[in-house]
C-alpha cells in the first residue's frame, strides 16, 4: 500500500541520496534508542537515576540540534531525515512526559495533552498529504519542542519540596501552553486542507 509523501519534518526538502542513510539520521535514530534508558533510568526515585536521566534527556537534546545542523551544513536533507526527526521527538518527549506521571511528579493530564496533540496534527499532516498539500512546519513548532524538554528537565532534576516547585510549575505550564498553541498555529494556517474538495 503506498503512503503519501508528506513534509512532517522541521526543515527543507532534501537533496541528498534517495536511501537517506547518513550521519545526521544516524543521529536522529540514536535519540529514538536511547529513550528506553531514560525510561529505564526514571523506573525509581533516586537522585543519581534522575540526574543521569537528566545527562541522557540532555544528550537526546543535542543530537536533535546536532543533526539537523549536520544535514543542512552538509547537504544531507532527506526525506527520511525529515520524517524520522519530529519521530523521534515525539518518542522521546512522550515517553519522558508519561514516566513522570507515573511517579506523580506530573499530573496525568500533562501527557495526555502533550500525546493528543501530536497525535492530531500528524493525522492531519496525512491527510493534507492525501490532498497532495506539503505543509511546512513553523517556528513554533520548534519553540513548542524546546519548551518540552525544558520542563522535563526542570522537572527530572528538581526534588519534591524545593522552592524551585514554582519555577517547574512555570515551565511545565509554559510548555503546555505553547503545545496547545503551536498546534492551533499549524492547523489555521493549513486550514484550506479542510475545505472540502472540488467536485467531491
Amino acid at each position: 500500500m503506498s503512503v503519501p509523501v508528506v513534509d512532517i519534518g522541521d526543515g527543507e526538502e532534501g537533496n541528498s541520496s534517495a536511501n537517506g542513510w547518513n550521519l545526521p539520521n544516524a543521529l536522529t535514530i540514536s535519540r529514538i534508542l536511547i529513550s528506553p534508558l531514560i525510561v529505564a533510568l526514571l523506573l525509581k526515585e533516586s537522585r543519581r537515576r534522575n540526574r543521569l536521566a537528566a545527562v541522557a534527556l540532555g544528550i537526546a537534546a543535542f543530537t536533535d540540534f546536532l543533526d539537523g545542523y549536520l544535514a543542512r551544513k552538509q547537504g544531507k536533507e532527506t526525506r527520511l531525515g525529515q520524517f524520522l526527526d519530529p519521530l523521534a521527538d515525539k518518542i522521546c518527549i512522550s515517553s519522558v512526559f508519561v514516566m513522570l506521571a507515573r511517579r506523580g511528579r506530573l499530573a496525568g493530564w500533562v501527557p495526555g495533552v502533550i500525546i493528543g496533540r501530536e497525535a492530531l496534527i500528524t493525522l492531519f499532516r496525512v491527510y493534507a498529504g492525501t490532498r497532495g498539500g506539503s505543509v511546512p512546519a513553523s517556528m513554533w513548532g520548534k519553540l513548542k519542542t524546546n519548551s518540552q524538554l525544558l520542563a522535563l528537565l526542570a522537572v527530572i532534576t528538581g526534588e519534591q519540596g524545593q522552592k524551585r516547585e514554582t519555577l517547574r510549575q512555570t515551565a511545565v505550564a509554559a510548555a503546555v501552553a505553547l503545545t496547545l498553541y503551536s498546534g492551533l498555529d499549524y492547523i489555521m494556517k493549513s486550514r484550506r486542507y479542510l475545505a472540502p474538495a472540488e467536485g467531491g
